[in-house]
Parts: C-alpha cells; structure tokens; sequence
C-alpha cells in the first residue's frame, strides 16, 4: 500500500460548548434566533412545542438564556398565568452541552424567579418527567391541575396534554 502524495484527514469534529460555569440571565431581542433555533431542535424530538421567531419576539421578557463562554447554550421561559399561577415552559438546551448542568441551571433560576415575583405553585407539560422531578416537581392528574393552567395554558392555545405529563410545584413558604 503506497502512502504516496495521498493524505489522510482526520474527521471533522464540531465543538462542544466549553464545560464551566453556566450564567443565566434575562433574554434579549438579540437572543432570539438562537432561542428560537434552540426550542425547535427540542420540537423536533418532541420536547417542546415549535416556536417562531415572531412568537419568541413577542414573549421575550418571559425567556432566561444560560450562556457558557459566551454562547448561549440553554433557554426557557417562565409564563405568569395568574398572580399565583406560573408555567415553566421551553426548556431547551444545545445536544452538545446536554449533561452539563446547563439545563438545570435554566431550570434553578426560573423556581428562583417565580419565588421572588411570589408565585404560590408552578406548573409544567412534559415529556421528561425525571429531569423536573429533581427539582421537587410532582406529577399530578389532569383534573388535579389548577383550573386557569388547563383553560388558558393548555385549550386556550391549541395544545394537548397527550402523551405528556403535567408537574406541579408549590412555592409556599411556611411562615
């Protein structure tokens, strides 16, 4: 076997983000591409619900980013239903930081957030019950579900709770 002038490339490989601390902080008008791109990569697997570029503009004060090195690596939003009432929605996170905390970083500051705008539970859709139940979120029973999260959240916009389950979070603290 001749070597000749013919020379071997080694396979390209794509970088991971860099593994390290993950900063959560507000989304802004900038983000939203990448939320976007991020959320409908999850949508795609069936994760989440498919989002726009319009729709994700327009809710952007509800979204947090989890950056690493710079790059946004994480996503997901905190929707206010009612003075009491929050959802956790659009949990995303790029494959290749997956296992990394980047999600569940995501995740912390969004219960953190809802505690301190004084929210009384939280609720969430899911496909993944394992990954919130770590952060204390119990399966419930559709008819266990708050009223307002069933009417508004789930018939109000088109979706459907099949093949799903829905978690709650009290918030209450004992005083």
């Amino acid at each position: 076997m001749s070597t000749g002038s013919a020379k071997m490339r080694a396979p390209v490989e794509v970088a991971a983000p860099a593994r390290g601390p993950v900063l959560v902080r507000s989304a802004q008008g900038e983000d939203c591409e990448r939320i976007c791109a991020l959320v409908n990569e999850h949508a795609r697997n069936g994760l989440t619900l498919p989002r726009t570029i319009e729709n994700v503009r327009a809710c952007i004060g509800e979204f947090v980013v989890g950056e690493r090195g710079g790059e946004i690596v994480s996503c997901g939003a905190l929707n206010v239903i009612s003075p009491s009432l929050g959802e956790i929605r659009s949990i995303a996170c790029d494959p290749r930081a997956a296992g990394t905390g980047a999600g569940r970083a995501v995740v912390s500051f969004l219960i953190d957030l809802a505690r301190a705008v004084e929210l009384d539970e939280l609720v969430l859709l899911t496909r993944i019950p394992g990954f919130f139940a770590r952060f204390g979120f119990l399966e419930i029973r559709a008819e266990q579900a708050p009223r307002v999260f069933l009417d508004e959240a789930i018939a109000g916009r088109g979706r459907t709770i099949s093949g799903r389950t829905i978690m709650y979070l009290p918030l209450l603290r004992e005083v």
